[in-house]
C-alpha cells in the first residue's frame, strides 16, 4: 500500500474518530471547569483536576491543584476539599475543615459549586449554537438526513446519512432554484407525524442523483397520540443572523433541545425501558459520523451532547451532580450533616448501578454497530481453525 493510500485511509477512517475522542474530552473538561471555577470563586481548595480514567499520561501542579490527564477521556472529576464523593480522587482532603473547606461554605455557594458543570455545559451549547447562527449554514441547502436508527423505517427504505429530502408526498421542500424553503422541516415533520404506519413518498437527492422512495412509516405514542416515525435525524440549514438575534436564537434552541432531552429521560423512566438510550460507544460513533459532515455538523452535535450531559446531571441520583445537590439540600433542611457512612453507602450503590448500566449499554452498542462484522469474523476464524 502506498503512502498516499495510507494517508487517505487515515484521513477518512481515523480522523473522525480522533475528533470524537477530542469532542468527548472537551465536553468533560468544560463540565469539570464549571465545578473548578466556582470552587476558586468561593475559596474552596481543589487538590486535583482530572480528565479521563485509567493510566495517567500527564500530571502538572499549578498553584495548589494537580492537573492530570488519563488515557481514557470518558470521565473526569474535580477533587473538592471538605466534600467526600466516591470516585473523585484520593479523597485525602475529604474531611478537611477550615476556610478552604467546602463544608464551611453557605448553602447557596455549595449549590453553585455542584451545579457549575451543568451551567458550563449549557453555556457551551449557547455559545456554539449562537456562533453557528452568526455564520449560517455552508452545507447542502436542503433537509439532510443525519443518523439513521437501525431497524427503522428509514433504514428499511434504504435512506442513508447525507441524503437530501427535496419532496414529500408531492410537497416540495425546495424552491425553483433549489434553495430550501423556510418551513421545509415543519412540512416534512407534519407529513411524517400525521401518518403513523402509513405510506409516504419522498424524493431524495444523493450524490447528484434524484431517487424516489415510497415506504411505510413506523409509529410511537406521544402525549396520548399515535404519531408517525421515520427513524432518522433531520437537519436543516441555519439562517445567518445578526449578533443579538444569533444569541437569542442560540438560547432559544438550547432550551428547546434541553426540553427534548428531559422529555426523552421522562419517557425512559415512565416506560421503564432503555430503548433509544446510547452508551459511550454509540456516542463516539455518532460524533465520528458528524465529523465526517464538516465542522458545523460536529459542533452542532457536540452542543447537543453537552445539553444531554447537563440534563443527566440534573437527576437527583448521587452519582450525578443533582444527587449531590439533593444531599446538600437535605443537610440544609436538617441543619446537620448526613452520616458519612450513609452517604458513602448510597454513593457506592449508585456507582455500581451506573457501571452496570455502562457495561450493558457498551455491549449493546458494540452488537448494534459491529454485530454483523463480528459474526463474519467469528465464522472466518472458526473456518480457519477447522
Amino acid at each position: 500500500m502506498s503512502i498516499h493510500a495510507i494517508f487517505g485511509f487515515l484521513s477518512v477512517k481515523m480522523l473522525p474518530l480522533v475528533w470524537a475522542v477530542l469532542g468527548i474530552g472537551i465536553l468533560i473538561t468544560i463540565h469539570e471547569c464549571g465545578h473548578f471555577v466556582f470552587c476558586k470563586l468561593f475559596g474552596v481548595h481543589t487538590p486535583t483536576f482530572s480528565i479521563g480514567f485509567g493510566p495517567e499520561i500527564f500530571r502538572k501542579k499549578i498553584g495548589t491543584t494537580h492537573f492530570r490527564l488519563a488515557a481514557i477521556p470518558l470521565g473526569g472529576y474535580v477533587e473538592i476539599a471538605g466534600h467526600a464523593e466516591v470516585g473523585q480522587g484520593a479523597q485525602e482532603f475529604a474531611s478537611a475543615v477550615g476556610p478552604e473547606s467546602f463544608e464551611t461554605k453557605p448553602y447557596w455557594q455549595k449549590v453553585l459549586v455542584m451545579s457549575g458543570g451543568i451551567l458550563f455545559n449549557l453555556i457551551f451549547a449557547v455559545l456554539v449554537l449562537s456562533s453557528l447562527f452568526m455564520v449560517g449554514s455552508s452545507g447542502p441547502q436542503a433537509v439532510v438526513v443525519g443518523n439513521v436508527v437501525k431497524g427503522s423505517a428509514a433504514e428499511l427504505a434504504d435512506i442513508k446519512t447525507g441524503d437530501a429530502i427535496i419532496n414529500v408526498n408531492d410537497r416540495s421542500l425546495v424552491d425553483d432554484v433549489g434553495q430550501v424553503l423556510t418551513d421545509a422541516r415543519e412540512v416534512l415533520l407534519h407529513e411524517i407525524r400525521s401518518a403513523p404506519n402509513g405510506s409516504v413518498r419522498m424524493l431524495i437527492r444523493r450524490e447528484g442523483e434524484v431517487i424516489v422512495r415510497t415506504f411505510t412509516l413506523g409509529s410511537r405514542e406521544e402525549d396520548g397520540k399515535t404519531i408517525g416515525v421515520l427513524g432518522a435525524e433531520l437537519a436543516t440549514p441555519l439562517p445567518k443572523l445578526s449578533f443579538f438575534s444569533a444569541i437569542a436564537a442560540g438560547v432559544r434552541e438550547t432550551f428547546k433541545m434541553a426540553g427534548m432531552v428531559l422529555y426523552g429521560i421522562k419517557y425512559l423512566f415512565a416506560h421503564r425501558t432503555l430503548e433509544g438510550a446510547g452508551g459511550p460507544v454509540m456516542i463516539m460513533s455518532m460524533i465520528s459520523g458528524a465529523a465526517q459532515h464538516g465542522l458545523s455538523a460536529l459542533l452542532l452535535f457536540l452542543a447537543f451532547i453537552s445539553i444531554n450531559l447537563a440534563m443527566l446531571n440534573l437527576l437527583p441520583i448521587p452519582v450525578f451532580d443533582g444527587g449531590q445537590i439533593a444531599f446538600i439540600s437535605v443537610e440544609a433542611i436538617l441543619r446537620r450533616q448526613i452520616p458519612l457512612s450513609i452517604k458513602n453507602g448510597i454513593n457506592i450503590a449508585s456507582w455500581l448501578l451506573l457501571m452496570g448500566l455502562f457495561v450493558f449499554l457498551t455491549y449493546r452498542d458494540i452488537v448494534t454497530l459491529f454485530g454483523n462484522k463480528l459474526t463474519a469474523l467469528y465464522h472466518k476464524v472458526v473456518g480457519l481453525w477447522r
